[in-house]
């Protein structure tokens, strides 16, 4: 990851271009952003549903690749060579994945599904102008995740409640580089942990009825991506 971002980086300077003056960072920007990302899910149940079996608590990890795509907004404050901000991120997150795992019933299994949701993060942005027209900087804040994990049993007699939306932090950084006065593009590393959310699975038949089997999913990404932003 480190060699793919410092080439991106000589990329972009090699590709600098000859700005009429050199262009100011003060002010808002929208932009757009597209770019892969990867992660990792880890389901544990409770251990006092299972008698502390191993085999039927987990944890169980998933480890789902997808894509990232969506718009930002932010506010930049230029201050000499040192660019603050604050930015706002939103879009899909794709991590799309499925495991079964055993049942403690015979002829039946576990099945742990995530699906991709939306994601947001608000974050606080700090940088230096290595020129002045190519900023590097660093971010970090809040993020949130509405990606659903799920898990259910293929036995009869039982209701299945997934996940809430998850919460948690986001940090990285990228290379941003100013092609007109208005336009710029941008390579962005981000990791994202998103905390745990709690589901279950409910007897409705199955004895003992009304027993409530819980589970928690824990979530973390890592994405890169490039984007475009105009600066107004």
């Amino acid at each position: 990851m480190s060699r793919s971002l410092l080439a991106m980086t000589f990329a972009l300077a090699a590709a600098t271009p000859v700005l009429a003056g050199e262009p100011s960072w003060t002010g808002p920007y929208i932009g757009a952003h597209v770019g892969g990302a990867w992660g990792n899910a880890s389901t544990t149940d409770d251990p006092r549903d299972w008698g502390n079996d191993p085999k039927f608590i987990g944890p169980f990890d998933q480890n789902p690749v997808g894509v990232i795509a969506g718009l930002t907004a932010g506010y930049n404050v230029q201050l000499s060579n040192i660019v603050l901000g604050v930015e706002g991120d939103i879009g899909y997150l794709g991590l799309d994945s499925a495991l079964d795992t055993p049942s403690s019933q015979s002829g039946n299994h576990q099945s742990i599904v995530l699906d991709s949701g939306i994601y947001g993060a608000v974050t606080a942005r700090a940088g230096f102008l290595a020129t002045p027209s190519t900023l590097v900087y660093g971010k970090g804040g809040f993020a949130f995740y509405n990606g659903d994990a799920t898990q259910s049993t293929t036995a009869d007699g039982y209701v299945f409640h997934g996940t809430g939306t998850f919460t948690g932090w986001v940090a990285g950084g990228g290379i941003e580089q100013r092609l007109t006065d208005n336009l710029s593009i941008k390579v962005e590393y981000l990791h994202f942990d998103f905390g745990s959310q709690a589901g279950d699975q409910t007897s409705i038949s199955d004895p003992p009825v009304g027993h409530v089997y819980g589970n928690s999913t824990r979530i973390d990404a890592d994405t890169v991506k490039a984007g475009l932003n105009y600066h107004f």
